[in-house]
């Protein structure tokens, strides 16, 4: 087949230009050395043909047109609206003539657009010719004639009513072969939708005035109206239009979408009167979160007429200040080109995340941030208008954010910044588990970040990914909760700001509380805070006044942990206390502490949980006790019950305290070496994996099949191959048997066999110890143990497991020597 000149040339285009990338008359000279007034003639051919587009620029420019970018002149076809422009595209394309589509919408949400749009499309696909017509009636202009909206429509012949002298053509006869668009379609009469789903159907019409002679008409139709169909149109009518689609209001748009619509409108003002604007970051801010009764139009006017008044009292200026000037921030926008509005869709969004990230909980974010933030940097450049916003908002928002005692750099703020503005419209349904009363803190951050910036506190991946920044970046130190109320309208927060900012840290949340007001109610406040936190290691309440003592018995059922209440609170006290908790003192320290120079009274609770339990402790340390709880974690008991871990010499203290109220809700004690407490049962491990003891007395809580595999993972984990296959960082084999050595030096030094229990026991806690001090997960603690026996040990094991320490570059803390110590301590004295 021979191509005439003007398919040559098309060709040529499309083989070194691709869609959207702009080129001139000369450059086509250059490929095909025709003269430059050929080429002009054939490049202005295809641009009538609709093959190019072109712009009136010097020199002229021309462009293959994206047929699929259509659509992309539409603020959110790739988000709020991408499903419905996806269906609008699947209409036009379906053969042989498309599919009827009716735009339903509240006023001003641009059904109008989104219908020159899919008319643009259309002709873009080359389903209809490039200069097929659009013809565009209102039939509310006609809602109080429908004769007369028939007469416009379908035409008339002469005589077909009073006036009507001559022929004449409508709008069907106009739209022969192109769009026909109807707006406020729910003005037609019932004979009119009769007439027009004939058209569907059957491509023909009667003119008003004709019985007999029929009209035919190739017409696409677009539809729209601002009623429910289902009550305003004929079902007979409505089955012949099998795509309906609702527009959203400006309200339940994006952020993004928002904010794109309303620096569009100022960019088009910014055109009309070609001068720069500077807009007032707040008065953006005011028309992002504004309800619009008329919905974008709306919008758009309110902004027409905030620049016309500007204008008004600018015009001979270089730059107008919209909406006035010497306010304190403001953004420029340019009337030459369209600024930056960086967003991921979804699917991006999603990809990114699925190459970064097996599992979205929160310590799997916090190992891989900054390699997910690397990845999406590339999206947002420091000039895109959303990040900028953002970032303006909390460098306003710093009084707030000051209150939790965090140092905020500037690089903090620029990386929650990005994460906000790229995350915050990403609604795809996830699979996050978030534990709010864990990460109570971290929420109450988070949530004052989401106010700040205006996002919903319900987008649960953003509330993630800021939770998991702040933990690898700004982590919180204080572990303990702690609450302080006070009378007036803001002193509980004001002291408990300039406590947090002077300690460093979020060690206190606060209640401000009516001057006048019941203690019961002071209690209720307090009850629903503790509702919201973990407070498994303990509480402290700070008041100014009330009665300690009601307050105490009302609260102390709903917490976990010790309970510490002081009244008389001041700023010197609030200070005392907060770097304590800053520096994770134990509930003791605080019972110790010399109140006197504050005048305070308090009221105190020691116990293990308020809850149904199930206390497992290790003369190990926590780290074997863990483990044990991991086992029982696994199965789902038959009634609520906790399973808790205990320091052993804690538990010690609080047998030899013996109040009875302290084990009032534990259903067992499971420890590694034998204890008795009077009205309690006591498990020791050794003898439930020598086959001496069960796990019996569990039977209410599991079943028989559970208490069996409980056994069965216990004694598999008092193996050598349970200790080893439990370490995440070391290998196994190879620190089983720098562990072995270590065994057979503390054998050799006490002339002594261990017990194959002891042996694994020790196995277990020394591979334990040397992954916690690596990862710094560990503290030298005070130790319990005293006696010259023990001062011996210290010494003979500073040799013992000098291999070990050089190895690792390591240095043992004196508490976990006692924990060795404490393990062997039964068959070295005997």
């Amino acid at each position: 087949m021979i191509l005439s000149t003007v398919e040559q040339i098309e060709q040529t285009i499309k083989s070194n230009f691709t869609p959207d990338q702009r080129f001139t008359a000369q450059e086509i000279v250059k490929i095909t050395k025709l003269s430059r007034s050929m080429v002009s003639g054939y490049l202005n051919q295809l641009f009538k043909q609709g093959s190019l587009d072109k712009e009136n620029t010097r020199p002229t420019q021309f462009w293959l047109p994206d047929k699929e970018q259509v659509f992309n002149e539409i603020v959110g076809f790739d988000g709020s609206l991408a499903q419905i422009i996806e269906q609008c595209k699947a209409a036009v394309n379906y053969p042989p003539d498309g599919l009827p589509v009716i735009i339903r919408g509240n006023s001003g949400v641009g059904k109008s657009l989104l219908a020159k749009k899919i008319y643009q499309y259309a002709a873009a696909q080359r389903v209809i010719e490039p200069d097929a017509p659009f013809v565009t009636l209102n039939c509310a202009d006609y809602a109080n004639n429908p004769e007369l909206l028939s007469s416009v429509l379908f035409g008339y012949v002469k005589g077909a009513f009073t006036g009507a002298n001559n022929d004449k053509t409508g709008l069907l006869d106009a739209a022969n072969g192109g769009y026909l668009f109807l707006d406020e379609v729910h003005n037609l009469t019932q004979e009119n939708q009769e007439k027009l789903f004939l058209l569907i159907d059957q491509k023909k019409f009667h003119r008003l005035g004709e019985d007999e002679k029929w009209h035919q008409a190739s017409i696409r139709l677009v539809l729209a109206t601002t009623e429910d169909t289902k009550a305003a149109l004929l079902a007979t009518f409505r089955r012949r239009i099998p795509l309906e689609v609702t527009l959203p209001d400006f309200k339940d748009r994006t952020h993004h979408e928002k904010l794109q619509l309303v620096w569009y409108f100022f960019q088009k003002e910014a055109k009309q009167i070609n001068t720069p604007l500077s807009v007032d970051a707040h008065f953006i801010e005011k028309l992002i979160e504004g309800s619009y009764e008329g919905n974008v139009g709306a919008l758009q006017n309110k902004i027409k007429l905030s620049c016309a008044q500007a204008y008004s009292q600018q015009s001979s200026e270089s730059m107008v200040y919209v909406p006035t000037t010497g306010l304190s921030e403001y953004f420029n926008i340019s009337f030459r080109q369209s600024d930056r509005f960086n967003s991921l869709s979804e699917d991006k969004i999603a990809k990114i995340l699925e190459q970064n990230f097996s599992v979205l909980s929160v310590e799997e974010t916090v190992k891989h941030l900054n390699r997910f933030l690397t990845s999406i940097k590339p999206y947002c450049l420091t000039d895109d208008l959303g990040y900028k916003i953002i970032l303006n908002n909390l460098q306003h928002g710093m009084d707030e954010l000051s209150f939790y005692g965090l140092e905020f750099s500037d690089q903090n703020l620029n990386d929650i910044s990005l994460l906000i503005n790229l995350l915050s419209d990403y609604h795809q349904p996830v699979k996050i588990n978030l534990d709010q009363r864990h990460l109570f803190k971290y929420f109450q951050i988070v949530n004052e970040i989401l106010d700040l910036t205006h996002q919903s506190r319900a987008d649960e991946l953003l509330i993630l990914f800021l939770i998991a920044y702040f933990k690898a970046n700004l982590p919180i130190v204080t572990k303990r909760h702690a609450l302080i109320i006070m009378h007036g309208k803001n002193s509980a927060t004001s002291l408990a700001s300039e406590a947090n900012q002077l300690i460093g840290d979020y060690s206190f949340s606060s209640i401000d509380m009516p001057i006048q007001v019941k203690t019961q109610e002071i209690v209720k406040k307090v009850n629903e805070y503790v509702e919201q936190v973990d407070t498994k290691e303990g509480l402290i309440l700070l008041v100014d006044m009330g009665s300690l003592e009601k307050m105490y018995t009302e609260i102390k059922d709903n917490v976990q942990g010790d309970f510490l209440i002081l009244n008389n609170i001041s700023t010197a006290l609030a200070l005392e206390v907060g770097f304590a908790l800053k520096q994770n003192q134990p509930m003791e320290y605080f019972t110790k502490l010399d109140y006197s120079q504050f005048s305070v009274q308090s009221q105190y609770f020691e116990g293990i949980a308020q809850t149904q339990n199930i206390v497992i402790s290790c003369m190990s340390g926590q780290g074997v006790a863990e483990k044990i709880q991991e086992i029982f974690t696994k199965f789902k008991s038959n009634n609520p019950v906790e399973i808790l871990t205990l320091d052993y010499d804690k538990l010690q203290k609080l047998k030899n305290l013996h109040h009875q109220s302290t084990f009032k809700n534990t259903y067992c004690i499971i420890a590694t070496s034998q204890i008795t407490i009077p009205g309690v049962e006591c498990i020791n491990i050794e003898r439930v994996v020598n086959g001496t003891q069960s796990l019996s007395c569990l039977n209410n809580l599991y079943s028989d099949q559970q208490l069996e595999q409980f056994t069965n993972e216990l004694i598999k984990l008092f193996t050598i191959e349970g200790a080893s296959s439990r370490l995440q960082f070391l290998n196994p084999d190879k620190v089983i048997n720098e562990i072995s050595e270590i065994i057979t030096a503390l054998e050799n030094q006490y002339h002594v066999v261990f017990k194959n229990f002891i042996r694994v026991n020790l196995y277990l806690h020394l591979s334990s110890m040397i992954e916690r001090i690596l990862t710094g997960d560990t503290e030298d603690e005070r130790v319990n143990t005293k006696g010259k026996e023990f001062n011996l040990f210290v010494k003979s094991s500073e040799i013992i497991f000098r291999p070990i320490k050089s190895k690792y570059n390591i240095k043992i803390p004196l508490r976990e020597y006692e924990y060795v110590y404490q393990i062997i301590e039964t068959q070295i004295n005997n």
